[in-house]
């Protein structure tokens, strides 16, 4: 078989997700695809187009030059012919027929939950994925998510910030990242944890690539978990394949103002499962669990002074700035700085930049 993948990946390099619809029909016919690429004439049921394109591409690419070039790169690759392939997506439509990765493929056979939501997230929705990937992935799940920026990207952050698992899913070939801020991110990723994607090296992140890819996040995920989302978010795809493949969805809510919380929102008004803390993820997937930094916060805001307390519950996971502490407090300032600096200290909440507050 692995002799054989260097002319899956030859194939593939032609084709791209194209390749998808003809892949076992090239393996049933041939019974490999190094025959099929040496009698390439009797590749009859392709389309007309399909056949002409492969004729022409066929001359440029020597399959053994390829998978070196792959190697070179750091880029490794299974087929769905392959045990390591992940049986979970080979029950989800379009099934990839190859898989480009670097990192540890081991992660693909552990259990996992998606967090996507939206590229212009507020502060609220960047430390709640953050917080969010850190509880669930110390309880062993892995983290799976876009790289997109945003959510994404807090997702990936927050559980590689608690030494969790992580797999990012990319809508480009390995070696065309996208964002390009992400870079750092996408090798530390590789290293600790996994980056997959079903188009070979060299492809560009076109946009329609990520609505596709989507299929992949929720195909590798027990459930998904959507934190902000506009109502025509590229995260409510996610939400719908993740539905058809028969898949939990869950939602964490968010002001009805804000129109990051329509996507949320509206899933919730739909079925999907309300979340406030991790464990509403984790007890609705059989876990038992208990937030431990929930309830490490509980405890330290127990013991706070009386004026700190009144100034604690005047912040709030939605960033408030100080002129809204001041006014509902309507005590001095320097008062009130002094218990803001006091719960910072103790790592309550955290000051932003303008003078906001927010919990953490």
């Amino acid at each position: 078989m692995q002799q054989d993948l260097k002319y899956m990946l030859a194939f593939h390099k032609i084709f791209k997700t194209s390749l998808n619809k003809y892949f076992m029909k090239i393996q049933e016919k041939f019974g490999s695809f190094r025959a099929a690429w040496q009698n390439y004439t009797d590749l009859d049921f392709l389309p007309k187009e399909k056949f002409t394109l492969f004729l022409e591409e066929r001359k440029t690419i020597e399959p053994q030059h390829l998978v070196e070039a792959y190697y070179r790169q750091g880029i490794s690759a299974i087929s769905r012919l392959s045990e390591n392939f992940p049986a979970a997506l080979l029950q989800i439509s379009d099934v990839p027929c190859i898989l480009y990765y670097c990192g540890q493929l081991s992660l693909l056979k552990r259990k996992g939950v998606a967090i996507v939501g939206s590229r212009r997230p507020t502060t609220y929705g960047l430390t709640q994925a953050r917080l969010m990937a850190g509880e669930l992935c110390k309880e062993g799940l892995v983290i799976i998510s876009g790289l997109a920026r945003g959510i994404d990207t807090a997702a990936h952050q927050g559980t590689l910030e608690k030494k969790g698992a992580t797999i990012a899913v990319l809508g480009s070939g390995l070696d065309c990242p996208y964002p390009p801020e992400n870079n750092r991110l996408l090798e530390e990723i590789s290293r600790a944890g996994l980056l997959i994607s079903e188009y070979p090296p060299g492809t560009e992140p076109l946009s329609y690539h990520f609505p596709a890819r989507n299929r992949i996040i929720s195909g590798l995920s027990l459930g998904v978990l959507v934190i902000e989302a506009r109502a025509r978010s590229g995260s409510l795809i996610t939400c719908d394949f993740a539905l058809e493949q028969g898949k939990d969805v869950f939602a964490l809510p968010g002001p009805v103002t804000s129109p990051n919380s329509i996507g949320p929102l509206r899933l919730i008004q739909q079925g999907a499962k309300l979340v406030l803390h991790a464990q509403d993820v984790l007890a609705e997937l059989g876990y038992e669990y208990q937030n431990i930094f929930y309830h490490q916060q509980q405890e330290k805001a127990k013991k706070i002074k009386e004026a700190d307390k009144i100034v604690y519950n005047l912040v709030a996971w939605e960033p408030v700035d100080l002129k809204f502490i001041l006014k509902n407090y309507q005590q001095k300032r320097e008062g009130v700085l002094r218990s803001l600096h006091q719960l910072e200290k103790k790592g309550l909440i955290k000051q932003l930049p303008g003078e906001y507050y927010v919990r953490i």
